[in-house]
């Protein structure tokens, strides 16, 4: 999509008029621009400086232009224009109004045989003529296909070559994307072919045709030598398809057809047309390029097309100032798992995790709390009687702003209104939860979101993107990768306004009525914890693209965008991606998840402060940390390291990290019982105390359970057993535990568990309360989850939203019950 030039960004390249910012990639970055007098639109590429000062550069720079101006054809994004020996070398092609594939897959799903054809055929046709000119794309892949209306497009010959060459990289690396290269790619580079691109296409399709990459994930190690070995899943390609894409995946180049070949054979039975919700990603991309068209002059910054279209960005009533001191709250979640298993056992491995954590832990939410004294740790920030008027910001499954796991609110704060306990529900079953001063609100499992009224729970309000949902269910691919319809985040509560990213799109909505205040461009969810964060007056969110990760901050009034930065680069395997949102904050820093590991940046200007694991001035190395929790004056995160217990030896004992907030220095580890890291996962922690969720289906002797252990020296305090299978058949699933008013809370299917947290350090004993309208135990989803994970179809946790003494407790059918806080 279009986005907004940056104060930095050039204004003109060469002849170009820039209008706005269309990415970055490994190379530089990339504007749409024009010549003017109506001509058309160009996607003008530029070189890094760094990269423009390599030796030899510009003469390789200079012949890819030469290159690639020899190459014409229906299918291709055509080379237009370029200067190599510019202060700034540079390239223009045409400007494709569309999603990259991947993109359309992301929002819409996998595509049928017809679509998948018309899609193969079209590209097929492009490689023709790229090979007819004597070139060797080396880059096919997903990012490098654009969806346009009439058809699809190549682009990218930035790394292209003559076939007959040599290598126009000097250095020796590796030239593509790992789940996309073919043999001869990982053979090395001089060895690619024009058949090595019919290969790369060939896994394109299977991407298009199920959704995931044909050479699986895991490291990026384990998919070259897939690669290498053509090990290709294939099953879940329609069967008319299958034989003409194993014959371009033969591990022989002599062997596969020619691109011309390719086409003829998929042609027959080609949809005529992209299905609908791909027609309606089209369709945004061209109504916002006719609006950027339509300007005096570029897209500035703080404006989206829309916006600058209209005249101005809409600027609604602020939300109400906090109360003096104010120190805003966070949302924070968890992410997926750390290091991963040897590639033959990982799609099972990656699917049974995925579910556990469901199961046993929940899903993160989007969880806010407003303190009242700057300064103050989460068990400092007491209500002190201020009763409803002191919840600025929502609570979530995560607890406080610092994401701890501990809710800074006393059993005299509840939500306004709020008088006795109450029973409510959602229509579809809750994916992801977010309770305030006057809502809760639910993401459902269609990708829309609904909100019940926080005093005595009665339908408020549903919000619908209008977004053309694909059909597909909520869940986990084969490889562990996550689908949500929409690409619909968790939501966040903060004050009056309800944040959420749908569709592409962050809205600001208001908390009573659920209309809408002001919309942005943004990321979709990368996970199922995904959700937008509030920092002051900042919101954050991903700002995914193609390219790459970035986190973009945006003002909390307005949503117009003040600054983005890089999360995580193009072209990472599946194994590497992760959840790049923002996850913590502490008031004065906002915490992100970044592929090297969580890094702390100023919300003020974007700048960074540290990465986990690497210290100031040095290279950052990578902690193995997926998530991030800050308490006081540290930060903490979980790693696991393997262990030889379990099923194949894969069994793994939790290790908690410390670091320095702010700047996320190493400060070494938490010292636990060593009888109670094998499959522990960090549940929440306060001044005095970690509790840890217990369970592992791989390995027998780790039993399903809670333990509490001291902070100070990692004695255990006390163990709570959960019966997450009653009886044969029939399974209670456990909610995330929490710490609130200094009482340790949690929920099963039935009954609300409390625990008091002394002062002097010893718990009390464990407290059992029936919740009226509960559900109960259920029958033990059953169905086949080889080749993935449906959360319409699995028995998922509740989800404990303690707003100070008001219990919300959402069930996985929608039951939804408020209770007072026991003891």
């Amino acid at each position: 999509m279009l986005g907004p030039l940056r104060d930095d960004s050039p204004r003109t390249i060469g002849p170009y008029t820039i209008r706005a910012r269309l990415g970055a990639g490994g190379m530089g970055e990339v504007f749409l621009g024009d010549r003017g007098h109506g001509t058309a639109p160009a996607a003008v590429k530029t070189v890094r400086r760094d990269v423009a000062q390599d030796p030899g550069f510009r003469g390789r720079f200079r012949r890819e232009i030469t290159l690639a101006r020899s190459v014409t054809g229906t299918h291709l994004a055509p080379l237009l224009d370029g200067d190599a020996d510019a202060e700034v070398p540079w390239l223009s092609t045409a400007y494709v109004a569309g999603p990259t594939l991947s993109a359309a897959v992301r929002g819409a799903g996998a595509m049928d045989e017809a679509e998948v054809r018309m899609l193969g055929a079209g590209m097929a046709r492009a490689l023709e003529a790229v090979h007819a000119a004597g070139i060797v794309h080396r880059d096919v892949k997903p990012g490098n296909v654009m969806l346009a209306a009439d058809g699809p497009r190549l682009i990218d010959f930035g790394i292209a070559r003559d076939a007959g060459a040599t290598p126009l990289t000097t250095t020796g690396r590796m030239v593509g994307s790992p789940a996309f290269m073919s043999p001869e790619h990982v053979a090395g580079s001089g060895r690619v072919v024009p058949a090595s691109d019919v290969f790369c296409l060939a896994s394109v399709l299977c991407f298009a045709a199920t959704g995931r990459d044909p050479f699986g994930d895991g490291p990026v190690a384990a998919v070259l030598y897939r690669v290498k070995y053509v090990e290709a899943d294939l099953a879940d390609v329609p069967d008319g398809l299958r034989a003409v894409l194993e014959d371009c995946l033969a591990a022989e180049p002599d062997a596969r057809p020619t691109a011309a070949g390719l086409a003829e054979r998929l042609a027959p039975g080609a949809a005529s047309r992209w299905p609908a919700p791909v027609g309606g990603q089209i369709a945004e991309y061209e109504r916002e390029l006719a609006r950027v068209t339509a300007l005096n002059g570029p897209l500035l910054p703080g404006y989206t097309p829309t916006q600058a279209a209209t005249g101005s960005p809409s600027a609604p009533a602020r939300p109400a100032s906090p109360p003096p001191g104010f120190v805003p709250g966070v949302h924070s979640a968890p992410t997926q798992g750390p290091g991963l298993p040897p590639p033959a056992h990982r799609p099972r491995r990656a699917l049974w995790a995925a579910l556990a954590a469901l199961v046993l832990l929940g899903a993160a939410t989007g969880g806010y709390l407003g303190w009242r004294e700057r300064g103050a740790g989460p068990a400092e920030a007491s209500a002190g009687g201020g009763g409803a008027a002191a919840i600025v910001a929502g609570v979530g499954e995560k607890g406080g702003p610092d994401a701890s796991g501990t809710v800074p609110y006393g059993r005299d704060v509840r939500p306004a209104g709020w008088k006795k306990p109450w029973q409510g529900k959602f229509a579809e079953p809750p994916l992801g939860c977010s309770a305030g001063r006057d809502v809760l609100v639910c993401r459902l499992i269609d990708g829309t979101y609904e909100a019940l009224s926080a005093a005595d729970g009665h339908h408020m309000w549903t919000f619908d993107s209008g977004q053309e949902m694909s059909g597909r269910q909520a869940g986990y691919g084969p490889s562990g990768a996550f689908f949500m319809p929409a690409g619909a985040t968790v939501p966040t509560v903060y004050d009056d306004t309800v944040l959420l990213a749908v569709g592409g799109r962050l809205h600001s909505l208001d908390a009573r009525t659920g209309k809408g205040r002001w919309e942005a461009r943004s990321g979709g969810a990368l996970a199922l914890e995904s959700a937008p964060l509030v920092v002051g007056d900042r919101v954050f969110a991903a700002a995914s693209a193609d390219e790459g990760a970035e986190l973009a901050a945006y003002d909390r009034g307005t949503g117009a965008e003040k600054w983005r930065k890089r999360l995580a680069q193009e072209d990472i395997a599946m194994a590497q991606k992760g959840n790049f949102w923002p996850v913590a904050t502490d008031g004065k820093v906002v915490y992100a998840i970044g592929l090297d590991g969580p890094k702390a940046f100023r919300p003020e200007d974007g700048r960074l402060l540290g990465t986990a694991g690497g210290d100031a001035g040095q290279e950052s190395v990578n902690s193995g940390c997926a998530d991030l929790r800050v308490r006081g004056t540290s930060a903490f995160c979980t790693t696991f390291v393997p262990n030889d217990e379990g099923d194949h030896g894969f069994g793994k004992d939790v290790a908690v990290l410390r670091f320095t907030a702010g700047d996320l220095r190493t400060r070494g580890r938490l010292e636990l019982d060593a009888g109670l890291v094998s499959g522990a996962t960090l549940s929440a922690l306060d001044d005095r105390v970690i509790v840890l969720t217990r369970g592992d289906e791989y390995v027998e002797s780790v039993p399903d359970e809670i333990a509490v252990v001291s902070q100070k020296d990692g004695r255990t305090l006390g163990r709570f057993p959960l019966t997450l299978h009653p009886e044969k058949g029939m399974s209670n699933p456990v909610s995330v535990p929490l710490i609130v008013a200094d009482t340790l809370v949690w929920a099963d299917t039935s009954t609300l568990y409390t625990v008091a947290l002394r002062p002097d350090g010893t718990l009390g004993p464990l407290r059992k309360t029936g919740v009226p309208g509960a559900p109960g135990p259920s029958a033990t989803p059953d169905y086949d989850r080889a080749q993935g994970i449906e959360l319409g179809k699995e028995l998922l946790p509740p989800r404990v939203l303690p707003v100070g003494g008001a219990v919300h407790i959402v069930y996985d059918d929608g039951t939804t019950v408020s209770v007072r806080l026991p003891g």
